[in-house]
Order: C-alpha cells, then sequence, then structure tokens
C-alpha cells in the first residue's frame, strides 16, 4: 500500500551538480534520500544528476571517496524542477590512506570505439607553445610551416593533409573563419584538450573531413577563474592571452577570451643568392641573410554570456568573435625571390547562439543546436613595382604596371558572408542502446572588389557554396560496456555556383563562363571496440566518407589562385586497426597504442601550375597504408618518458597511366614526409623551495627523415632535390608556486641550432629562446 501511495503523489524533480571546493566536477559520486529506501543515483562524467521523488522534505546523503560526507535538507514542491549545487570538502585523513582512481574527460574519449588520440592540455598551459606545435607530438601528424609565427601551414593526418582535415572548436567548424582565427596562433593557454580522430569521424562533429578531425576542447567548467598570460622571445616575439569567466550560483555566466601575437620572423637564412644591381645571380652565395619583411601580428576576442542549468536550457549561451591579422609576405614558392612590400589582412565578425538541453522525454532526450553568422574580409597589397633582393635592395620594374608578384598591382579583397548550423539530438532507447541524427549547414557567399584594377574583378559576380551532412548513428553498448559499437550513415549535398577563368580564350565572352554544381552522395561506417581485460582494449573502424571542396578551392584567392567551380568531391575508404594498453604496476603508469591505417582516396584534390596562376583540380587517386606506434610511462607521478613514431607509404595509383610510363605506376608521392616521430622526457617535482610548489623539466626531439621534392624514382638520385633530415630538440624549464597561481617557463627552441627544412629550400628559425609569464586564480 506505501508503494502505491507513493506512485500515486505528483512527483517533483530535483537536479543538480556535485563539486569539489575548487568547482572541479565529482563525477560518480553517490546521492541518496534517507527518508526513502533505494531511492537515488550517481552524478555522470560532469558532476551533473536528476532525482524524481515524490512532495515533501527530504535529506540528501552525498558521498565520494577521499570526501567528507555531506548532508543537505531539500525541499521537493510537486511538478517543479529544482536546482542544487552540493560542495564536498576533501578528507585529508582518509586521502592518506585511501589511493582515489577516475578517468579524465581525455581517458574517457580515448576509449571510445573510433581511432581517437587526445592530448591533455593542463601540463603544457605554462609552456611558449601553440596548438600546432603541441599536435605534433602525436602519433600520425605531421605540421610544414613556410616560416615562423603566423605562416601557412599544411596540417597532414596519416599520409593526408590540407583541407582533408578538418578544425573544430568545441565541435564547431573553422574552416572559413580565414587566416586570423586558425590553430597556428592559437595559444594553448585558451584550451582544455584537443582530441584528434584519425580517418573516421563521428557524426556530431557534422563534417565531411576525409582524413580526419581536430577538435580543440575549451574550458567549460563551472566556476570562476582569470588566467592571463605573456610570453615574450626571440625574434621580437610577444603573445599575450587573457581567459577570464564569472558563474553565478544564479546560473548566469560570462566569458572572456582574447589573445595578441607579433612576431618580426626576423631569422637568418642560409643559401642565398647575390645579386647585382641590375638583379643578376653572380653566382656567389651567402649564409646568415636575415629576413626582413616577415612581420606578423594577430588579434582576437571572444565573449560569451547565457544561462547555465535552467529548467529551459541546460546551456543558452550568445557569443560574439572578432578577429583580425596583418601578415607581410617575405617570398613566394621559391625563396630567392623575396617581396619588399607585399602583405595581406584578415579580419572576421561573428555572432552566435547555442542551446544545449540533456534531460528531455524522462532523460532520455539530448539536443544541442548552434548557430552562427560570419562575415570575413580577406585583402591582398601588392601595389610596389621594386624587385628586391635578400639584402633590402631593390630596382624598379620598367613595366609600372607590374607588383611584386609579376602580376598586375592590386588592392583586392572579397567579402564572405557565412552562416552555420549545427543540430545534433540523441535519443537513449536503453541503458545500451541510443540513437543520434546530426544535421549541418554550412553556407558562404563571396563577393570580391579591387580599387587598382580596371578590367574584370574576380568575384563580381557572388560564387557561392552551400554544403549540407545529415549523418544518423546507432549505438550500441554490451556485455557490462566491455564491447561498444557505433554504426553509422552520412548524406552529402552540395550547391555551388560561380565563374570560371579560360586563361588561354580568345575573347571576353569566351574567357569567362557561369557554371553550377550539385552534388548528392552517401556515405557510412561503423567503430568498434572490445575491452578483453579491463586494462586491454581492440579498436576497428570503417568509414566510406566524402570531402566537399571548400570555397577556397572551389573559388580561389582572386589573386594568383582561379577559381575551379567544376571540382568534385574527394572519396575515400578509411580503415583503422589498433590496440590500446593500460596499466600501473606499482609507481609506474604505462600506456601503449598502436594503429594500422588504410585510406583509399579518388578524385584527390591537387594544386596546378598554370604559369604564374594556378587552380586546384580533380587528379591523383592516392592509397596510404601505415603503422604508428605510441608509449608513455610515468613513474611516481614525477618522472615521464612519452615515445611515438609513423611509417607510411602513400602511392598514386594512376600516375604510370596519366604518364604513360610503367615505372611510374604505383609510385610512391614525393614531397611527403613517410617516417618521423618524436621523444620527450621529463619530470616535475613538488616542494622544492616551498610549499605546493612544482618545478618542471623536458626535452622533446623531433625527427623526420628525408624525402624527394618530385619523384622517388625519377632521374639519377644523386640528382634529385631532396628536403633533407630534420632532427631538432627543444629544452623547458618552469617554475609553478602559490598552487598555481604564479608560473614561470622558459624554453629554448632548437637548442642545437640544427638546420631545418619543412619544405624545399625554405628554412625555418634557428635556436630561439622564449619566457612565458602566468598567473591564474579561481574559486
Amino acid at each position: 500500500m506505501l508503494l502505491v501511495t507513493l506512485c500515486c503523489q505528483s512527483q517533483a524533480l530535483l537536479k543538480g551538480v556535485v563539486v569539489d571546493e575548487k568547482s572541479q566536477p565529482i563525477p560518480e559520486a553517490s546521492i541518496r534520500v534517507l527518508e526513502l529506501n533505494n531511492i537515488g543515483t550517481t552524478t555522470n562524467f560532469d558532476g551533473k544528476f536528476n532525482l524524481s521523488i515524490p512532495e515533501g522534505n527530504y535529506t540528501l546523503q552525498t558521498s565520494f571517496i577521499g570526501f567528507e560526507t555531506n548532508f543537505l535538507e531539500v525541499r521537493a514542491d510537486a511538478n517543479k524542477e529544482r536546482f542544487i549545487r552540493i560542495v564536498l570538502k576533501e578528507n585529508i585523513e582518509e586521502l592518506n590512506d585511501v589511493i582515489v582512481k577516475s578517468k579524465t574527460a581525455g581517458q574517457k574519449a580515448k576509449e571510445k570505439a573510433f581511432e581517437v588520440e587526445v592530448i591533455e592540455i593542463k601540463e603544457l598551459k605554462n609552456t611558449s607553445a601553440d596548438i600546432n606545435s603541441i599536435l605534433t607530438t602525436i602519433p600520425g601528424v605531421n605540421v610544414r610551416q613556410r616560416g615562423g609565427l603566423g605562416s601557412a601551414f599544411d596540417f597532414s593526418l596519416n599520409g593526408l593533409s590540407g583541407k582533408q582535415v578538418k578544425f573544430f572548436i568545441d565541435g564547431i567548424p573553422i574552416e572559413n573563419f580565414g587566416s586570423s582565427l586558425s590553430l597556428n596562433n592559437f595559444s594553448a593557454t585558451l584550451i582544455e584538450r584537443a582530441e584528434i580522430y584519425k580517418g573516421v569521424v563521428p557524426i556530431h562533429l557534422g563534417t565531411d573531413a576525409l582524413g580526419g578531425a581536430v577538435n580543440i576542447i575549451t574550458n567549460r567548467r563551472r566556476k570562476d577563474y582569470l588566467d592571463v598570460s605573456y610570453d615574450v622571445g626571440s625574434f621580437n616575439t610577444h603573445r599575450a592571452t587573457i581567459n577570464a569567466q564569472h558563474y553565478s550560483k544564479k546560473g548566469w555566466m560570462f566569458q572572456l577570451s582574447s589573445f595578441y601575437n607579433h612576431s618580426d620572423n626576423n631569422y637568418t637564412i642560409d643559401d642565398i643568392e647575390v645579386r647585382d644591381e641590375l638583379g643578376n645571380d653572380t653566382g656567389i652565395r651567402r649564409d646568415d641573410v636575415e629576413r626582413f619583411h616577415d612581420a606578423y601580428n594577430s588579434q582576437m576576442i571572444t565573449v560569451k554570456t547565457g544561462m547555465l542549468e535552467k529548467s529551459f536550457a541546460d546551456r543558452l549561451i550568445l557569443g560574439f568573435t572578432a578577429s583580425a591579422n596583418e601578415n607581410e609576405i617575405q617570398h613566394p614558392i621559391d625563396p630567392q625571390n623575396p617581396f619588399g612590400e607585399v602583405f595581406s589582412e584578415n579580419d572576421i565578425v561573428s555572432g552566435s547562439i547555442e542551446y544545449e538541453k540533456n534531460s528531455l522525454l524522462k532523460d532520455r532526450l539530448r539536443l544541442k543546436i548552434y548557430g552562427s553568422i560570419t562575415r570575413n574580409r580577406e585583402k591582398v597589397v601588392d601595389t610596389s613595382s621594386r624587385k628586391y633582393d635578400w639584402f633590402g635592395n631593390f630596382i624598379e620594374r620598367g613595366d609600372q604596371t607590374l607588383g611584386e608578384f609579376e602580376a598586375s598591382k592590386t588592392l583586392f579583397e572579397f567579402k564572405d558572408n557565412l552562416h552555420l548550423i549545427n543540430a545534433l539530438a540523441s535519443y537513449n532507447l536503453s541503458d545500451n542502446h541510443s540513437v543520434s541524427i546530426n544535421y549541418t549547414k554550412n553556407y558562404i557567399r563571396r563577393k570580391g572588389e579591387d580599387e587598382a584594377r580596371t578590367g574584370r574583378i574576380a568575384f563580381q559576380d557572388p560564387h557561392i557554396v552551400n554544403k549540407n551532412i545529415i549523418g544518423l548513428s546507432y549505438d550500441l553498448s554490451v556485455l557490462d560496456n566491455r564491447w561498444k559499437t557505433a554504426i553509422f550513415s552520412k548524406g552529402y549535398l552540395l550547391n555551388s555556383e560561380g565563374i570560371i577563368e579560360d586563361l588561354f580564350a580568345s575573347t571576353e565572352e569566351e574567357r569567362f563562363t557561369k557554371i553550377e554544381n550539385t552534388f548528392e552522395e552517401l556515405g557510412y561506417g561503423l567503430a568498434t571496440t572490445f575491452k578483453i581485460i579491463p586494462d586491454f582494449q581492440l579498436k576497428g573502424s570503417f568509414e566510406r566518407t566524402f570531402r566537399i571542396p571548400e570555397g577556397y578551392e572551389v573559388f580561389g584567392d582572386g589573386f594568383l589562385l582561379k577559381s575551379n567551380p567544376t571540382l568534385l568531391p574527394e572519396e575515400s575508404y578509411n580503415v583503422n586497426l589498433g590496440a590500446l594498453f593500460n596499466t600501473e604496476i606499482n609507481k609506474l603508469k604505462l600506456q601503449l597504442d598502436s594503429n594500422i591505417f588504410f585510406r583509399d582516396a579518388k578524385n584527390f584534390i591537387a594544386i596546378r601550375s598554370e604559369g604564374i596562376f594556378s587552380r586546384y583540380y580533380n587528379t591523383a587517386d592516392a592509397r596510404s597504408t601505415g603503422i604508428e606506434g605510441e608509449v608513455r610511462m610515468l613513474y611516481n607521478n614525477s618522472f615521464f618518458l612519452d615515445l611515438n613514431a609513423t611509417y607510411q607509404n602513400i602511392i598514386d595509383r594512376n600516375a604510370g597511366e596519366n604518364a604513360g610510363v610503367d615505372f611510374l605506376k604505383n609510385q610512391r608521392i614525393a614531397n611527403i614526409p613517410y617516417l618521423f616521430g618524436n621523444a620527450r622526457i621529463g619530470g616535475r617535482f613538488k616542494n622544492v623551495l616551498a610549499a605546493k610548489d612544482q618545478f618542471n623539466i623536458s626535452w622533446n626531439t623531433y625527427y623526420v627523415h628525408e624525402y624527394p621534392l618530385t619523384s622517388f624514382v625519377e632521374g639519377n638520385p644523386e640528382d634529385r632535390d631532396i628536403i633533407p633530415e630534420q632532427l631538432s630538440h627543444n629544452l623547458e624549464l618552469g617554475y609553478s608556486f602559490k598552487e598555481g597561481r604564479y608560473n614561470l617557463s622558459v624554453l629554448t627552441r632548437n637548442i642545437t641550432d640544427a638546420k631545418v627544412y619543412d619544405n624545399f629550400e625554405i628554412q625555418q628559425p634557428g635556436r630561439a629562446f622564449y619566457v612565458k609569464l602566468r598567473y591564474y586564480i579561481s574559486n
């Protein structure tokens, strides 16, 4: 009769979060209602919980290993929802005797069915590092830059690179955000972790990636904090960041993130031509020549405000972002032809709204919706008719209509109007079964203008790319969560329109033709993992996927890169087979991770030269196979050793047919690293000079084997152009005190001053020194 009475009473919903004294969420904390037998729950990874109980007054008992038990009296009102915040205090005596084991968000992500690498940024926030330099420590990742801070870069993942790999911040794509908001100027201080999905990408990212995806996760913890850093170093480099948040107990939040970067990039390079007063090569070469027109600066500010943990939304946030940069261009692809006055500019303004609700339909349905409107402006300025040499000397061109690029002078700029929608709905059919659907719309409209040109201007007729991606996934977890599987499908729809230019046409009407392009295709995939024992799991994943060409490839840049609206999406079959082993032996924590990968790509998009111009075309069919491995060791939570290596073989399956030469068939593609790895060793020592301080030291070594520029098989091996072997070392020292409030670090990059080349004859900076100061405080 008591049970019947309870069931007939009106129910009240208690929602809340359990945190420690530093406002860190406590997952898997136990919550019991003392007045109701067998009524209780546990918190999820974010420390959140829901309880449905009859109307009345109750006492909640909350406990977790290492913390004092908390007793809280609450009032539950019928048909009403109430949010409570429970703070647990550390039990110092108990902590001396009990070892508390819990998994970080990164560890949980790494154990998913997808082949994913995770970098926890907590120990790297004090370093003088951007995201790109951190990601190079991941097996399978290679980043090739064309210079110093802010320079263009190619990001490669398991042999696929450039636009084939997609980038996200908190699950939101940044592919159309321009150069002022890119991974090569984003400080590690602003983020919490990075997730790198290899080949096979889950539907919640809503992307058309071919080679994988990188998702940067920022701080979303419910607490007040202030994080400020300043970094100064060689080549007049200055980097400053600020990251702050205020979180009200009533659920209102305000967040500010900002950075400023500047560098002269005036490092020295070798083997530079000496020219006479007429600009002719004298045959003399000189070393230690300073780069003189390569300065870069960028700035960004993001403001977010909204409500958290309300009955109508767990998260309702409005955001505003503005960023800009100016980049002096030192030289084109050939470094022997320097520029003295060419530069580019970029600025963006973006507004966004984010909505999230995790407890609809009796806590079974989760909704997450994001929308943004963005304006992006890119400008190239080339108005000088001077021809410079590497020593700052110049001669005036005879034809004063030409700029330094040897094309017509230009003040060309284009403006992109973009809007993005990403919506995810996930429904739990039961504790072990769930279905999800995701929809992404990415629309871009580009219009160009040029005050310095009187003829036809690129993008004077608007160019449009409208791509839509819809994904459906079924997730299954059985055998006490030891076997997890995701089966998914993705639909791709592309509509584009623009003007294609025939450089060899004789009349204006024939030269420019309006064209529209439509593409529809279906992809599918599977990811599964099985834990043979708690410390050892196997992973396997497969996907047939497509990558829709981006605006830059379809439209060009309106300058030297011409448009090609006829570009077809790239197609690839991606396979991963991996194993992950985690164990702890006394004081030694050991992690072993390996992955065998296969990528079979068609309609490969590659750039092709057309005189001084270039254009993207669908060219090679490429097949990439390889193996990568990683070992991580941590002894006594103090001494660490990380090792990883990657070998990949990327072949062009139709090169022989295209060239009509049999020995070229199925040959390895040149100008792509095929063997590389890195090692990191160091230690973290606490209570060195004062209580609760910490001293860090680490040595990082990066290696890339030599590889040819044009071919592995053509011509005399001794005469081939080679990108030489790279072996560089970094040394870093750091000191933190007052429980991490004050932090100081010193970094020496390329400590042996080795000659390093990511691209042929484009030399990277030599030895450099950086000092970083960081102040962090939170409640």
